[in-house]
């Protein structure tokens, strides 16, 4: 007789515990230092030359067993079911394909940002990339399959051309087309074009009210604009996401801040935190007491999911950022890993080459102390933020929301 894990389930050991992947139910359930090693000696292996299954002594290994079995996660078998690993029915992956960029058209704003991640200001500043460079990469993303884009800044409105921009994704057929803006250009004449065009805005309120706004922003008057965009989109049934940062002249704004969002009608979602990057990399302007929330059991995935996270970064994968200078980059707070430049290169060769695979490739089993764990396969992280909270801006260093410590198998 045999004790075996069914054939949707995968057991991957970290250095203390094991954890059972169910792809049935997409649940992983943790198991302790023993059960893992008795799991590993049952593998092809009769249990009758593990156990006596017969003998009172062993009741508690037996009440274990069936507690498993009841979970639909292992089960006694006749004979060796030699299940076909389930990965081994997934085809095999090639180099990711791209699916979204960021292009960053200008660094000019006309806020000036406490925490802004791209050090943008109001200063007039000369667009190194021209209108045919950037439509040009457009195309060439199109032709490598990407179907999502967004325009961003500094503010992307105040780049001259960010019209035709949207107009060629339009034209190229991107599945999603969106404007991250402060919104405090958008007017009425705007409508009919984001309509025509499928456009979808983004864009960010630091609280409910212009004195705590407008402190953040630095721009006397941005509240009452930016709010009189967004009542603007919403009458027009113009696609709208808010999001917001928190930080410390709006860490008691979180709450307010979403009550205001249910109250527009749009998603509610939780406030970030600054993310250290750029202008945020002040230790002056972090909040005392609102964080975002730790990484904590308990974890999901599924099998393709599960897959992908042994060959690709959960969030990096397919994505990439072009800066106001042509440089490409990860992600837009990943600042400092600079891929290639649209000025000197092709985007298919800066996706075939080193530096962006390397980031696309970042799986746990790269990332310090979450090579050990046995929940690497099932959590995510931000690479940037471990990035930017490392001393020595380490790309592989751990994520600083984890208190897990999986040579002890303990949450500490």
């Amino acid at each position: 007789m045999y004790y075996s894990l069914q054939n949707h389930c995968i057991l991957v050991e970290g250095e203390k515990r094991g954890a059972i992947y169910d792809f049935s139910t997409g649940k992983v359930f943790s198991i302790n230092e023993n059960a893992l090693l008795f799991l590993k000696e049952c593998q092809n292996k009769n249990i009758n030359d593990i156990i006596d299954i017969n003998s009172t002594e062993n009741n508690s290994i037996l009440a274990f067993l069936d507690e498993l079995s009841k979970k639909g996660l292992c089960a006694f078998y006749i004979n060796n079911p030699n299940f076909t690993n389930p990965l081994d029915l997934i085809e095999e992956l090639q180099i990711p394909q791209l699916e979204f960029l960021w292009l960053e058209l200008t660094s000019a704003c006309n806020n000036f940002c406490l925490h802004c991640y791209s050090s943008s200001s109001p200063r007039k500043l000369e667009n190194i990339i021209s209108l045919e460079k950037w439509l040009s990469v457009i195309e060439e993303a199109k032709e490598l399959q990407a179907n999502a884009i967004q325009l961003i800044g500094g503010e992307p409105l105040l780049y001259p051309h960010w019209q035709n921009l949207v107009e060629k994704a339009y034209n190229e057929k991107f599945e999603f087309i969106e404007i991250f803006t402060n919104a405090t250009l958008i007017n009425d004449s705007h409508i009919d074009f984001f309509k025509s065009n499928n456009v979808s805005i983004a864009t960010t309120i630091y609280a409910d009210n212009a004195l705590i706004h407008d402190k953040i922003t630095q721009n006397p008057g941005s509240f009452f604009k930016t709010i009189n965009a967004i009542e603007i989109l919403l009458e027009n049934d113009i696609p709208l996401r808010i999001a917001s940062i928190i930080m410390k002249d709006n860490e008691n704004e979180a709450e307010k801040i979403m009550q205001f969002c249910e109250k527009l009608g749009v998603e509610v979602t939780p406030p970030d935190v600054v993310r250290p990057t750029g202008r945020g990399n002040d230790k002056d302007i972090l909040p005392a007491s609102y964080a975002r929330p730790l990484i904590s059991p308990p974890f999901n995935t599924d099998e393709y999911s599960f897959y992908c996270a042994q060959k690709y970064h959960s969030c990096l994968r397919g994505k990439l950022a072009i800066t106001a200078t042509g440089d490409v980059i990860p992600c837009i707070f990943a600042r400092d890993m600079v891929c290639g430049n649209i000025l000197s290169s092709k985007l298919s060769e800066i996706i075939q080459n080193k530096p962006l695979n390397k980031c696309w490739n970042t799986t746990k089993d790269k990332v310090k102390k979450c090579n050990k764990c046995e929940y690497r396969y099932a959590c995510t992280d931000c690479r940037a933020l471990c990035q930017n909270s490392c001393p020595n801006k380490d790309w592989f260093a751990a994520p600083v929301d984890c208190t897990y410590n999986p040579s002890t198998g303990n949450w500490e």
